[in-house]
C-alpha cells in the first residue's frame, strides 16, 4: 500500500478562475484508491475551504492549513490551535505593517474589514458567493485562524513584517505580491510525516503532486515528488518526476508511470 497526497491549487484544478478539475484526473484518483492506495489532499488551505466538487471526487483524508489539520475519514486526528491573543496580535500588526491579510480557521475565514487588495477581495467574494462564513472583525470573540496568507505593496513594511512573524510562522514566498504563513513547526511535509506513523508506512511509499513554492517541503521530504509541468522553477528543481499539466492529463500520466493505476 502506498500514500498519495495531492496539492489543489495547480495540481488538481487549474488557477485561471475557473477552478477547472478534469476528468481523466478524476477518474485517475478514484482507480488510484482501487488499488489499494490511500489518496489524501495536501494543501495549504484550511478544512472549511476544500470546495464540495473537490470532497465529491472521494479522498481518504486530508492534511489542511499547511499541516496543522489532518483528518482521517469523518475523524479528525490533528489540530494545531494558536491563542486568540496571538492571533489578535498578529491581525493588529498586519494592519500596522500594511500586510493585507487572509486568516484562515478550520471551520471559517477572516479577514480585517478595514484593509483591502482586489487579490484579496476576490476571494472574499468567491467565499462569501459560495456561503462560507466570514468574520470580518479582528476583535470578534470568534477571530481565530490556523494560518494565514497575505499580500504586499510598495507601502507594505515587508522587511519589519518578516522579522516580526519569525516569532509564531515561517514565512513562504509564493512569488509575486503574496506570501504564505505556516504555523513553526508545521507544514505539508510534517503532516506527511504524521500520516506515515500513523499508518506505520515508510517515506518511500509515499508520493506528492505539487506545483508551487508551498509544495517544496513536502516535495524533499516524501519519497518520490511529482511536479505539473507549469510549476515554479523551484518545484520543478525539486520533483523526482515532471508531469503534464492540469488540463493535459498531468495526474494521470504520474499515477501511470508509477505503476499506480
Amino acid at each position: 500500500m502506498n500514500i498519495l497526497f495531492f496539492d489543489i491549487d495547480g495540481t488538481l484544478i487549474t488557477t485561471d478562475g475557473t477552478r477547472y478539475f478534469p476528468e481523466d484526473a478524476k477518474e485517475a484518483l478514484r482507480t488510484a484508491r482501487q488499488n489499494g492506495n490511500l489518496c489524501f489532499i495536501n494543501t495549504g488551505r484550511v478544512f472549511s475551504n476544500v470546495d464540495d466538487f473537490i470532497r465529491e471526487v472521494g479522498f481518504d483524508g486530508y492534511v489542511c492549513g499547511c499541516g496543522s489539520y489532518i483528518r482521517y475519514k469523518d475523524e479528525v486526528l490533528y489540530h494545531n490551535k494558536i491563542s486568540k491573543d496571538v492571533c489578535r496580535e498578529v491581525a493588529y500588526k498586519c494592519r500596522e505593517l500594511g500586510m493585507n491579510a487572509l486568516f484562515e480557521y478550520a471551520d471559517y475565514t477572516c479577514i480585517d474589514n478595514e484593509m483591502s487588495s482586489p487579490e484579496r477581495d476576490r476571494l472574499v467574494d468567491y467565499f462569501t458567493e459560495g456561503g462560507k462564513k466570514l468574520i470580518t472583525d479582528i476583535d470578534s470573540p470568534e477571530f481565530i485562524f490556523d494560518k494565514f496568507s497575505a499580500w504586499y505593496d510598495e507601502n507594505s513594511r515587508l522587511d519589519e513584517f518578516q522579522k516580526y512573524i519569525a516569532k509564531y510562522f515561517d514565512y513562504i514566498d509564493r512569488e509575486g505580491n503574496f506570501c504564505e504563513l505556516q504555523p513553526l513547526g508545521h507544514s505539508k511535509a510534517s503532516g506527511i510525516e504524521f500520516l506515515l506513523d500513523y499508518f506505520h508506512m515508510q517515506v518511500d511509499n509515499s508520493f506528492v503532486f505539487g506545483d508551487g513554492n508551498n509544495d517544496l517541503q513536502m516535495m524533499r521530504y516524501a519519497g518520490h515528488s511529482i511536479c505539473m509541468q507549469n510549476g515554479s522553477e523551484d518545484a520543478l528543481k525539486a520533483a523526482e518526476y515532471v508531469t503534464g499539466s492540469v488540463t493535459e492529463g498531468g495526474i494521470a500520466g504520474a499515477l501511470k508511470h508509477y505503476g499506480l493505476i
